[in-house]
């Protein structure tokens, strides 16, 4: 059994998590979920995915284990966990437990199958990984790329 360290906003050297294993299944009973795989594997999976991500700003200190608490932000102080992340953690456990790993190969669905010679033809719009919207959804809060959403371009001058 894994010991789960709670980054707290200090810049743990040894932090692995962002919630810790009491809060995951509190979370997950308010929801009337049960887990059937331990919290702690639920934990360091989800942040497996999780620690992957490209965030905004820069780590606030250079010997801290986790992405966050990060620096150079407008919106969040140096020594702070967002809301958002948190709660892409906590939904992300509840979504492994159930099977659906952003981290595992997924199962794409086949048009057509060739034998000789083989040949493999996916179903358009077939996804490679998981899709969890709500992870998704807060987690682009927080990377690269998608800063509070699209991006508007406006025209200087003639027309």
């Amino acid at each position: 059994m894994a010991i789960i360290i709670v980054e707290d906003g200090s810049g743990e050297a040894g932090a692995n998590s962002y919630i810790s294993e009491a809060d995951l299944l509190s979370y997950a009973t308010d929801r009337g979920t049960t887990l059937s795989t331990a919290t702690d594997v639920l934990i360091l999976r989800s942040m497996d995915y999780i620690e992957m991500q490209s965030f905004i700003g820069v780590k606030a200190k250079d010997d801290q284990s986790l992405e966050w608490p990060r620096a150079d932000l407008y919106k969040y102080k140096s020594n702070e966990i967002p809301a958002e992340l948190i709660k892409a953690q906590f939904a992300l456990c509840v979504q492994i437990d159930i099977g659906n790993d952003p981290l595992s190969p997924g199962d794409r669905q086949t048009k057509r199958e060739k034998v000789d010679v083989i040949e493999v033809e996916y179903m358009d719009g077939a996804r490679s990984r998981a899709s969890i919207p709500s992870v998704d959804r807060w987690l682009s809060m927080l990377t690269l790329g998608n800063v509070g959403g699209s991006l508007g371009v406006v025209r200087v001058g003639r027309a």
